[in-house]
């Protein structure tokens, strides 16, 4: 079965790991891990099974150069980049400059329909009131206007883990904010997005739907089946409360990412998550880990690994 292969919600695959990715396309095939289950399941990565690859990342520096050898197993790339300017909470994220050059970069080289922007999440803190987010936005616009047609936005899930990471690194308290006024504020977003002919969605985050807001869907295979011109899996896949996506893999893992973004979810310790990358070997069958596949083969969980763990 075909499949749009996701790289990655879990983790900054593009700008942490893209030798470890190219690797893997040429080997045609990745280890992954699910979550919950803590199954593995071996997913095929050769041509004739990948339909698109959904790329997630704010930074794709370290994979343009690497897009020609992307190329050779589908040209069909569909690229989420997240850009919100905001160093104070996203520790170690490059200067935006560098990150909305790259983003006209992708745009001229396929095509602005095959880009996201992100400007999410935003984090509403003591220190950080909407206003600043207003005027971050305006200035992201003036850079990317001409080359973007479509934003996501949602606000920060206040999980404990984020509330705690704020105060502990930066002392930033998390300010609880109403639906309605988050609303109003995306309102004030989508009103500058249309000046520019942007289009404003919102994501896993119903309540901010309106006329002038859509729901977003990251990975929306009627959408990438139009623009790619091929049949591609429509099947609804949500990954968490009111997410509108649709079928695909992904192939990244949790606690890999060393960004040190302070709202994040997908890292259980931002040490963890540092060790894990300084310690990693692109020549491994799966992110930050090697699998002993005779294991898997037997089902032996206990004897599965090889290397970091």
């Amino acid at each position: 079965m075909v499949n749009v292969i996701s790289v990655s919600r879990r983790t900054d695959i593009p700008a942490f790991y893209s030798d470890w990715f190219v690797k893997r396309l040429k080997e045609s095939f990745v280890y992954v891990q699910h979550p919950f289950s803590r199954k593995w399941d071996k997913v095929s990565l050769l041509t004739n099974d990948v339909v698109a690859i959904a790329l997630w990342s704010k930074n794709f520096a370290p994979l343009l150069t690497k897009l020609e050898e992307i190329e050779k197993v589908t040209k069909n790339l569909f690229f989420n980049f997240t850009i919100t300017s905001n160093r104070e909470l996203e520790l170690n994220v490059p200067d935006s400059s560098d990150a909305t050059k790259d983003f006209i970069y992708i745009a001229k080289r396929y095509s602005p329909a095959q880009l996201i922007w992100r400007y999410d999440p935003i984090c509403i803190t003591d220190k950080l009131p909407f206003e600043f987010y207003l005027e971050n936005f305006k200035e992201c616009i003036e850079q990317l206007k001409g080359h973007v047609k479509m934003c996501y936005v949602s606000f920060t899930t206040p999980y404990k883990k984020v509330i705690l990471n704020l105060q502990k690194y930066k002392k930033h308290a998390l300010l609880e904010i109403s639906k309605e006024d988050k609303k109003q504020y995306a309102l004030q977003l989508a009103a500058i997005a249309e000046r520019h002919g942007i289009q404003l969605y919102a994501c896993c985050s119903d309540y901010l739907l309106s006329e002038k807001i859509k729901k977003g869907s990251c990975i929306n295979g009627s959408y990438l089946s139009r623009i790619f011109n091929t049949p591609i899996n429509s099947q609804k896949s949500p990954t968490r409360k009111e997410c509108a996506c649709t079928k695909s893999i992904d192939i990244g893992a949790y606690n890999t990412c060393p960004h040190g973004c302070l709202y994040c979810y997908a890292n259980a310790d931002k040490t963890e998550a540092t060790t894990a990358y300084e310690n990693y070997n692109p020549e491994w069958n799966s992110l930050c880990i090697n699998v002993n596949e005779d294991a898997i083969k037997k089902d032996e969980q206990p004897a599965l690994f090889i290397g970091l763990k």
